[in-house]
């Protein structure tokens, strides 16, 4: 099964401040061979990344498969908001991009935002809730 890394650990395996702890913990499910990645979490991560990161990041994202944009993106993205929204979930605009394309290519979301797990309850995306280790 495809497995779609959230930008939330892409940012930590990368930051140059990132505890090197963290960024251990994170290497394992970044360099996994069924790992891809969809357009929005490429977005999500280098909108803030510094100029180093950014090549660095370029560098890692061209071996990686992307998978293709669904073409009712955005309409199916904001249907799963609504139906976050009917049981009571406020999610981020940009995680139920990431989710739609995950549930569109039948991948697994792997991540450390609950979010994620809150579009699982209305969908049938599957997700890796992962915590971060102590400092």
């Amino acid at each position: 099964m495809a497995t779609i890394i959230d930008s939330s650990l892409w940012i930590d395996f990368t930051r140059v401040r990132s505890p090197q702890r963290l960024k251990r913990f994170v290497a394992p499910y970044i360099l996994a061979p069924e790992v891809v990645l969809a357009e929005p979490v490429v977005f999500e991560v280098l909108r803030y990344a510094t100029d180093d990161e950014v090549r660095n990041l370029q560098l890692q994202f061209r071996f990686l498969p992307l998978l293709p944009t669904p073409p009712d993106l955005w309409t199916g993205a904001a249907k799963l908001g609504q139906d976050c929204r009917k049981n009571g979930m406020s999610v981020k605009a940009l995680d139920l991009l990431i989710a739609y394309v995950a549930l569109h290519h039948n991948a697994e979301v792997v991540t450390f935002d609950v979010d994620f797990q809150n579009i699982a309850r209305v969908s049938k995306l599957q997700v890796r809730l992962l915590q971060r280790p102590a400092q």
